[in-house]
This record gives structure tokens, sequence and C-alpha cells, in this order.
């Protein structure tokens, strides 16, 4: 009779335990919060600082992120040894596709791009902009930067792993000043969510205007690169600076690249492929252009000039774009796409983390009628040159 007692009071014991786990399965205990105090062993490095290495040893951004060869493609690594670590508020969202991979930080000095892996939204969140008040619900954000390369692309600095090299479709070999982290053991060793906070128009959120565009241009305006700007009252133009089309889609998968005036913020589109029975599905880049002038620049390198780039990936990818002429304000992230403060094919881009951040009146965008009618006959051209390597059925 005793035994019988000590098996049920044992397998009893069990159940409870079992229970237990169910419970706290269910209710799990909240992520920890990181604040100052869990890196007070560390020592505080500002963004600017940290760009600054990158600076002392390669002297400029310009001529250093052409990434046409290891000669031309620059980085420098933090020391692995450096107790260092930055603090920084999260200023993008991948939510809706046109940001990836990429998480966005802003200090007080500056901001810079974190290049780690996907579905980074919902690890390190951002809220919407309210036009109200100007402000952006967000979380600080800290990393561990021992070991890291501060990489050059294009005259745009990042914080990532070590320098890798591939080739692309068109079988060209290419070279990467730094890489994505993706592994998340050593994502988690890194990076660290800490309280809720926000970010202002006016402080964080810088304003650009057509009275102090210039400010903003050339190699004056660098430390501006990688914030997050509201461009205020913007005007879309329509037409080709030099050989470059405004707005147009862009294949860089095809030699030679094409492009084609496209009304749309990007393709992401399925055809039919000429002469079989299977569907091609393309992705690509859109390129719409702001100017604050009354006509189509003469150079995309030119203060007051920007274009938003969208990728074929985003949500908003098969949206029509706005009317030419239109006005309206543009909250993005400020890039630069160049290989020197004066080339003539660069160009001020901006990325945008939502479709809302484009804030035109409603009667400004095309109709999906009006966007099919202006694309001009060969807008698909494309697909009359891929492969079966360059397509998804």
């Amino acid at each position: 009779m005793m035994k019988k007692l000590f098996r049920i009071s044992a397998l009893l014991a069990v159940m409870a335990a079992v229970a237990g786990c169910y419970n706290d399965f269910d209710t799990p205990a909240p992520a920890k919060v990181y604040t100052d105090e869990d890196f007070a062993g560390m020592e505080l490095k500002t963004i600017a600082e940290v760009k600054k290495m990158f600076i002392d040893e390669h002297g400029d951004v310009a001529n250093t992120g052409e990434n046409s060869s290891w000669k031309d493609t620059k980085y420098t690594q933090i020391p692995e040894d450096a107790n260092y670590y930055i603090k920084g508020k999260v200023q993008s969202s991948d939510e809706e596709g046109n940001i990836y991979k990429s998480l966005h930080l802003v200090d007080e000095t500056g901001a810079i791009e974190l290049k780690l892996g996907s579905n980074l939204s919902v690890d390190y969140p951002m809220g919407h902009f309210d036009r109200e008040t100007g402000k952006i619900p967000t979380h600080w954000v800290y990393v561990k930067i021992a070991g890291l390369y501060i990489g050059n692309y294009r005259m745009m600095l990042s914080l990532g792993g070590g320098p890798t090299d591939s080739y692309n479709k068109a079988g060209e070999h290419k070279f990467y000043a730094n890489s994505n982290i993706e592994n998340q053991s050593e994502v988690n060793r890194r990076v660290f969510l800490g309280e809720a906070t926000e970010l202002s128009l006016g402080k964080e959120i810088l304003e650009i205007t057509k009275d102090n565009q210039g400010s903003f241009f050339g190699q004056a305006g660098q430390d501006y690169l990688g914030r997050m700007v509201l461009i205020r009252d913007v005007a879309c133009r329509y037409g080709a600076v030099g050989s470059n089309l405004y707005p147009s889609w862009m294949c860089t998968d095809l030699r030679p690249v094409e492009s084609k005036y496209w009304y749309k913020w990007a393709v992401n589109e399925t055809f039919k492929s000429e002469g079989t029975d299977k569907n091609i599905h393309c992705n690509y880049y859109g390129s719409v252009l702001f100017t604050y002038g009354d006509a189509v620049p003469s150079s995309t390198m030119a203060a007051g000039v920007f274009t938003v780039r969208t990728s074929g990936y985003s949500r908003f990818a098969k949206a029509p774009i706005v009317k030419d002429g239109a006005r309206g304000d543009l909250l993005a992230i400020f890039g630069i796409y160049s290989k020197s403060w004066t080339y003539s094919f660069g160009a001020y881009q901006c990325s945008v983390n939502r479709f809302e951040d484009i804030m035109f009146d409603k009667d400004d965008f095309l109709t999906a009628e009006e966007a099919e009618a202006l694309a001009p006959a060969g807008s698909d051209s494309w697909i009359t040159k891929l492969t079966d390597d360059d397509y998804d059925e």
C-alpha cells in the first residue's frame, strides 16, 4: 500500500512539473531590455567616431568604394580586442520589404547601417511617423563592435562582418567591403534591444527644404549621409539625365545593363516568356527623380536633386508613382551612390521605409491605368534576354 501511495505521489509530482513547464511556455518571461548599466565595463563610441576610424585610415569615402577589385574595395577592421560598443536609435523598418537585411541606427553624431539578416522589424521595431507631432516611436539598440568591419560601398559606410566576394548573374566578379552578420548566435552576442524611445523632427529626423538644400550636398554635407530626412515640398520630374532615365526600372543582371521608362515604384511583374509556356517573374529596382528645380536637372549629382530607389521586392513595388510635376514630402534614409563627390553618374539616393512615407496628395498619384498607358512599347523587353537562371517559375 505504501509503495502504491509513493508511486501515485511521484506521478502527481511529475505531472505538476510538466504542467509548470507548459505554463512557463504559454506565458514566457518578458525579454530582457538592455540599459547603459549592462555595458558599464565597456567604452561607448559614437557613430561619428566609428566612421572616423575609416577616414583616418583611408582619407576619404570618395574613390574608396568603387568595389571593382580588392584594390579599390576599402574597409577598416575594428580591433578584435577593442572593448567598444555603440548605442543608437532604430530608424529603419524592413516590414514592407524596401529595406533589406539592414538595421539603420542614429545617435547625436550621425547614422550608420548595420548589416544583419532579415525580419529585423520583429526584433528591433520602429513605429510610424506622426505628421502632427513629428515623432516616431522606436527603440535603442546596443552593438558590441569589436572585430567588425567598417566597409565602404559607393561612398556609404556600414558595419558588418568580413569582406567577401562573389559573382553576379552576368558572370562578373563582385567585391564587398563587408558582409551581413546572419548567424543568429553571433547576432545574439553582439546586438541588444534597449528601452523604448523616439525619433523627433528637428533632432534625429533632419528637415531638407528649398532654402537649406545646399547644406546636404557634397563633401561638406557628408555627416548627413545615412540620416533620416524629411524632404519638404519637392517635385517629381520625368525625363532623361544624360543616359539615365527617370522614372525607370533597371535590370543590372543583363549586359549591357538595360533600363526603360517605368511608372511604378519598381518592377514586380509576371510575364509569359516569348516562344515558351513558361512564366517569368521579374523583380527589379525602380528609380524616381525628385528636385527643387523647375525642370529636369542636367546632373543628378547636384544640390536639391534626389532619387527614390525602390526594391522590386517591396510590398508597394507595383503601385503607380506620382505625376510629373507633383509636389509633396518624402521621409527617407538619405544616401549616396557615387565614386567621388563630382562623379557625373552619381546620385543622392533616398530609401523609404514604408509607402506612407511618400507624402503626396491622393490625386497626385497616377492611376493604375495611367501608369500602364505611359509605359512605352518594349518596356518589358528585358524578358526576351533572360535565361533559365534568371527567372522564377
